[in-house]
């Protein structure tokens, strides 16, 4: 076949325009697929090249005369070209240079040019050969002299790039090996130095069967470009572990490593090299790659490890000036490059304890969360002890810092350096913390606190206050003096971190409170839980209550004189909350969780009825969203209140200016507000009571509770109060009646445990007339008076004995039903007619509430856990 079919045009003299038609063929016969295509196109290209040049040639003969042939040395150059062997071999190409020594200066000067040109169209070749002749017939100087300097200057520019390899090693292979491991390599070049890597790694990792020279300066090149790219290659591997094993070991070459192994998937071996060239080298690409392999493999240290790499150098010393801005240097902080890794891990889909430490790394102001995780004893210890640690870096004092640095590193790599680091750390904070001029000067002060004791002036300045914060937001035992001061210097609520619980401490201590002394050792681990837990739990004890497993309450120990201890024991008392009308107000700790706790809410939600000075705080608390639109129920609340005389004149006239404030529509409305201040509670008829979205037969229950209440000075019927406490459990009931009757239920709570005061009477003393009898005791004062009758006939004396126990028996059984004397004539009457009315009394069951003649007989304790954990227990019997 015709050069020119093969190349598909017609036949031309045009050098530019075979080189187009052969690159043009060249994408349709690539040497891997198309082999022998390939090898048949070259070949109809280089037989297109020296016809046209043949042509050339023969066009000048014509032209000229026989003196004007073409000089034999551009004929050499044209076999220099064409011969595979000479090509690219620099010797071959040096010895036409000598050539080109003899010839004249005049024929050099004339050869020169068409030697360029033959350069511009000769295809790949090698730049070192090229460069050769450019360098001996100097074209970089002669280029104002060029038809078309601008091509030739490219031209030159092009061969200064080195070549891939040394071309010389190719002088034996044929020619089409020689184009397509130069092209290949070249393109390798090009895409590693010019192109995104991702490009790199998609050609390199092209399938393809290619000669490579035997150069050892291109195997490491191509080694290093395909470690940097991400091309796993396991002869690379190979051949590295061997330089390693037979001596070296640079830096350069555990990196290669590290990357190969990382590539193939060996991330065991590739840890360990990794780990080295932090630790040994602090290579910067050592932490890039353990961030991604802790993401993949344990998402829950990601946290620890980028905490454990923020690295920042304290200074020696800080000026003396407390007030100098240099005070800042080495004060504990973080990098540039640490904010950012927490704000890229916080875009990683983590959970659990890694998402919670995060987001308080990157707000650094909620606390809670991560500390009811902390608290809680958790199955996975070494993480839980070294959340712990990086906890303390950012919240200990010396004391926890120092037990930091005496751990021992884990068995597990990863943990032994997120350990080191931590380490690290708690040195310079150490560091930090015993030699700061800032830091020294708090301590004293706090230490050596005296009455007027003025805070040193430098410790206000606007520079160094982040500094006092710092030093302000570690966990440590102050006294109550100092407490005291430091919150009257700082503004702890504008301080951003905010320094965790200092404002509730100086509240503490104004009630003469202040955290136990600081354990030593490891004690001071649980030092920390102790009073973490309880101070979250007065600062915001329903958040903490619903954030915290109930387990942990029952995990932590309380010694008897801590002043925690009442409080816990409370805790666990009620570990699903409900706990606000259990809190005695004689203990400090739990006056200040009652202030926190004392919302509507949390008063129904309580476990025992709250008394009423704290339903009172609880409206006097409310922000109108529980009652606002509940305007009558709202009003019996506050009535009910307002009649309880167990508050004191100034919270009345308050609670009447509410009931004053209070309006409804009808004529109805204020002849009957002014009746129920005075005392009368008249219902309402259930038209009325409907309009307003309440049931008549609640409210005027309620009404009838409290008219005993209030006009009889005696509880309800314990029937009327298990209705009450039906209404008052049910949440879909008006919210401001369910609030009337839980007070109430407070108020009617009060009275009978006023009538438990009163000791219960044994059943055999028939003289205490004003005592309480059950059906028992009644049997047996009626066997012992019909013993008497029995007896009567020998001894008349027993009637009277009789009489007196059938009596005596009688009335205090009557007292069980809260009966009295008026009730037992009408029986002695009936039983004139009925001899067996009496025995009416065995059957019917007594009050199952104390009332007013003393507690329930025959049992211990009546109202165990207060009145609504009893009328409870009755509606489930």
């Amino acid at each position: 076949m015709s050069c020119w079919i093969r190349l598909g045009i017609e036949p031309t003299q045009d050098l530019d325009a075979i080189r187009l038609a052969y690159r043009g063929r060249l994408p349709a016969h690539h040497p891997e697929t198309d082999p022998e295509g390939f090898q048949a196109l070259r070949e109809a290209y280089e037989q297109a090249l020296r016809l046209a040049r043949e042509h050339d040639l023969a066009s000048a003969s014509q032209e000229q005369p026989a003196a004007d042939t073409p000089p034999p040395a551009l004929l050499r150059f044209y076999q220099l070209l064409e011969a595979p062997a000479l090509r690219f071999d620099p010797q071959a190409w040096q010895r036409y240079i000598l050539e080109l020594d003899e010839l004249p200066l005049d024929e050099l000067d004339q050869l020169s040019g068409q030697l360029l040109h033959c350069l511009h169209d000769c295809g790949p070749l090698s730049h070192q050969c090229a460069r050769l002749l450019a360098e001996r017939l100097a074209w970089a100087d002669q280029l104002l002299r060029m038809d078309n300097p601008q091509a030739a200057e490219a031209l030159l520019e092009r061969l200064q790039q080195p070549d891939p390899f040394d071309t010389g090693l190719m002088r034996d292979w044929p020619a089409i090996a020689q184009m397509e491991t130069l092209w290949f390599f070249r393109s390798l070049e090009y895409s590693f130095h010019q192109r995104p890597l991702f490009e790199y790694q998609a050609f390199a990792n092209v399938h393809t069967c290619l000669a490579i020279p035997d150069d050892t300066a291109l195997i490491q090149r191509v080694l290093v470009q395909c470690c940097h790219a991400g091309v796993a290659s396991p002869t690379f591997h190979a051949q590295l572990l061997e330089r390693q094993a037979q001596g070296e070991d640079t830096q350069d070459l555990l990196y290669l490593l590290a990357r190969q192994a990382t590539l193939l998937g060996a991330e065991q071996d590739a840890l360990a090299l990794w780990l080295r060239l932090h630790q040994e080298h602090q290579h910067p690409h050592a932490e890039r790659w353990l961030i991604d392999l802790c993401t993949r493999q344990q998402p829950q240290r990601l946290p620890l490890l980028i905490q454990s790499l923020d690295c920042l150098t304290p200074p020696a010393s800080w000026p003396d000036d407390l007030a100098d801005p240099a005070q800042a240097w080495g004060s504990p902080g973080q990098s540039a490059q640490t904010l950012a890794r927490w704000a890229e891990a916080g875009r990683h889909p983590l959970d659990g304890i890694a998402r919670v430490f995060i987001e308080w790394r990157l707000d650094g102001d909620d606390e809670l969360p991560l500390l009811a995780w902390l608290l809680q004893e958790q199955a996975d210890h070494d993480l839980h002890r070294l959340y712990w640690y990086a906890w303390a870096l950012q919240r200990g004092d010396t004391g926890l810092l120092h037990l930091i640095l005496a751990q021992q590193p884990s068995a597990d790599p990863l943990d032994a350096l997120i350990l080191t680091g931590f380490q690290r750390q708690a040195a310079q904070q150490l560091h930090w913390l015993e030699h700061s001029p800032v830091a020294r000067a708090l301590t004293h002060y706090c230490a050596n606190l005296e009455p007027d004791t003025p805070l040193p002036a430098g410790l206000l300045a606007d520079p160094i206050r982040p500094l006092c914060r710092e030093w302000l937001r570690r966990m440590r035992q102050y006294s109550a003096q100092a407490i005291y001061a430091l919150n009257q210097h700082f503004d702890m609520q504008r301080m951003f971190t905010t320094p965790f619980t200092l404002t509730l401490q100086g509240h503490m201590a104004e009630a003469g409170l202040v955290l136990p002394p600081m354990a030593s050792g490891e004690a001071l681990w649980e030092w920390h839980r102790q009073q973490l837990f309880m101070l979250a739990a007065l600062d915001q004890p329903t958040r903490w209550q619903a954030m915290i497993d109930p387990a942990l309450t029952e995990q932590l120990r309380y010694p008897d004189d801590h002043p925690f201890a009442a409080t816990h024991a409370l805790l666990l008392r009620h570990p699903n909350g409900g706990l606000l009308g259990s809190l005695d107000r004689q203990d400090p700790m739990q006056t200040f969780l009652a202030a926190r706790l004392s919302t509507l809410p949390r008063a129904l939600e309580s476990e025992r009825l709250p008394d009423a000075a704290q339903l009172f705080d609880c409206l006097d608390n409310d922000d109108g969203s529980l009652l606002e639109h509940h305007p009558l129920g709202y009003l019996l609340f506050c009535l009910t209140l307002y009649h309880c005389r167990a508050l004191g004149e100034q919270q009345r006239a308050e609670l009447g200016e509410r009931l004053a404030a209070v309006s409804l529509p009808g004529a109805w409305f204020e002849p009957w507000r002014q009746g129920l201040m005075e005392g009368k509670t008249r219902h309402l008829p259930a038209k009325v009571l409907n309009e307003l979205g309440l049931e008549s037969r609640p409210v005027n229950d309620l009404l009838d509770a409290l008219d005993h209440l209030l006009n009889h000075a005696r509880p309800p019927k314990t029937r009327a109060l298990r209705a009450l406490q039906k209404v008052k459990d049910d949440p879909n009931q008006d919210p401001g009646l369910r609030c009337a009757i839980m007070a109430v239920l407070g108020w009617t709570e009060r009275m009978l445990l006023n009538e438990l005061q009163q000791a219960p009477a044994p059943a055999w003393a028939f003289w205490t007339l004003n005592s309480r009898l059950n059906r028992t005791g009644f049997a047996l004062h009626l066997l012992a008076a019909v013993g008497c009758v029995s007896l009567s006939t020998q001894l008349p004396a027993l009637n009277v004995v009789m009489a007196i126990l059938v009596i005596s028996g009688a009335l205090r059984r009557l007292r069980d039903f809260g009966q009295g004397v008026p009730t037992l004539a009408l029986l002695l009457v009936l039983s004139r007619v009925l001899p067996a009315v009496p025995l009416f009394l065995l059957g019917m069951p007594g009050d199952k509430l104390p009332n007013r003649y003393g507690p329930v007989p025959g049992q211990g304790e009546a109202l165990e856990g207060g009145l609504q954990a009893t009328l409870r227990r009755f509606d489930n019997q």
